[in-house]
């Protein structure tokens, strides 16, 4: 049911952060073919990509919501929408940071991208979740304000398969240590949340995507994968 509350205090702002923090969207996903056809005119290989797996763990941003609204869709169940419309706007964010940055370097390596009849086929699978740690908040007579940071976890997964050859690895995501700053400032009135949630995790995403090409390149190089392809 509908309720109105026309002031808000730190214990309301804390109350919902809390239930959004306990109930985190998940994302699972696979990437369409947007990268299909990417790679050198003059290809020393061709290697298949399957779609990417995405499993995305996150807080749910509250940009441009009003939280009077929010605390009253957090009794009827209606936080599920939001948190789903999330899950999918991340899912396919990191889907398009791993296209572009594994896209770039298949292209400087001659490696022709395709969906089948290739020696071998790519496989890969992120396993992700994102932590918040309050560092402070505040209360003044007309907003509460949260600041915090925001923490990368979880696993990536690829696998490179031919007829008779296989490469696999798993990276630990925490290893990068990635960490990125949020904040959230809701106003006492009732009025527009505004919040950097959104941004801090699009930023841990577009790194996560470039560490983990990073630590994995050399086994992709296009020498590494026809002496796979020869086995």
């Amino acid at each position: 049911m509908f309720y109105r509350m026309t002031v808000f205090s730190s214990l309301s702002f804390r109350t919902l952060g809390a239930l959004l923090a306990s109930m985190p969207l998940v994302a699972d996903a696979n990437s369409g073919d947007g990268w299909l056809g990417v790679g050198s005119e003059d290809p020393l290989i061709r290697l298949a990509v399957a779609p990417v797996e995405i499993a995305i763990e996150a807080p749910t941003p509250l940009t441009g919501n009003n939280l009077e609204l929010l605390l009253a869709l957090s009794g009827g169940g209606g936080l599920g929408e939001i948190r789903e419309k999330a899950a999918r706007e991340f899912s396919l964010y990191l889907d398009q940071q791993v296209q572009r940055r594994f896209g770039d370097f298949f292209e400087d390596e001659r490696v022709h991208l395709v969906d089948n009849r290739a020696p071998l086929t790519l496989h890969t699978n992120f396993d992700i979740a994102i932590r918040q740690q309050i560092v402070d908040i505040r209360s003044t007579r007309d907003y509460d304000l949260e600041k915090g940071t925001m923490t990368a976890y979880g696993k990536f997964h690829y696998r490179v398969q031919g007829a008779a050859a296989l490469r696999e690895g798993t990276v630990d995501i925490a290893d990068f240590k990635l960490r990125a700053r949020y904040s959230t400032r809701a106003p006492k009135d009732g009025g527009v949340v505004e919040d950097t949630t959104r941004q801090a995790t699009e930023r841990l995403l577009e790194d996560i995507a470039e560490e983990v090409l990073d630590r994995i390149e050399d086994e992709l190089e296009a020498d590494a994968l026809l002496a796979l392809a020869r086995r």
